[in-house]
């Protein structure tokens, strides 16, 4: 069984922010911004915010794999929206129950489940197929990706210290770490 090792995962998460730093903040602060304004509005722009951060993921992961990307590429969901926000609604009410029972499932829940966005937006599967396939992915490393996630979130709160900027770059190299060890795991567990 391959080993997941974060150090090398965010070393390659920095590396793929570094191919193209100012276009991939400027994506995120345009995607962060319309985050906010779903916060302060009603549920279509919510909706809307939602779908447009599966398109965000299809960006990164485009990027990581070498293809060229622009901003149009957020809205190039295709039919894999309606896939990902029911994934987004499941999910969400699954991982909110968890965390109601006593905090130790929904962390158990969230670690497994990790990768259930990525497999709806680059396998084009359906929400109860992706949490599956997520899971079965995640089988036997759950002490890996618990070290990673708690690594992943120290950067993202260090970079808040650095102002705004540092958390966006933190959770860029983050996003990026975790499309590696997604990939990776893809290429050793059989995804179906």
């Amino acid at each position: 069984m391959k080993k997941i090792h974060t150090s090398d995962a965010l070393q390659e998460g920095w590396k793929q922010f570094a191919k193209r730093p100012l276009f991939l903040l400027g994506l995120s602060f345009s995607v962060a911004i319309l985050f906010i304004l779903a916060g302060t509005s009603n549920g279509l722009v919510t909706a809307l915010a939602y779908i447009v951060y599966g398109g965000y993921l299809g960006v990164l992961l485009h990027h990581f794999q070498g293809d060229t990307i622009s901003y149009d590429d957020l809205f190039s969901l295709d039919s894999r929206w309606i896939s990902f926000a029911f994934l987004g609604l499941i999910k969400g009410l699954l991982l909110f129950l968890g965390f109601l029972l006593l905090i130790v499932p929904g962390v158990y829940l969230s670690i497994r489940w990790m990768f259930a966005e990525l497999l709806v937006i680059d396998q084009g599967m359906k929400p109860l197929q992706a949490l599956k396939a997520s899971a079965d992915m995640t089988r036997g490393h759950m002490w890996e990706l618990f070290w990673f996630s708690f690594v992943a979130s120290v950067l993202v709160i260090l970079g808040l210290v650095f102002l705004v900027v540092g958390a966006v770059v933190a959770a860029l190299v983050v996003a990026f770490a975790m499309i590696k060890i997604y990939l990776d795991l893809k290429n050793i567990v059989t995804v179906e």
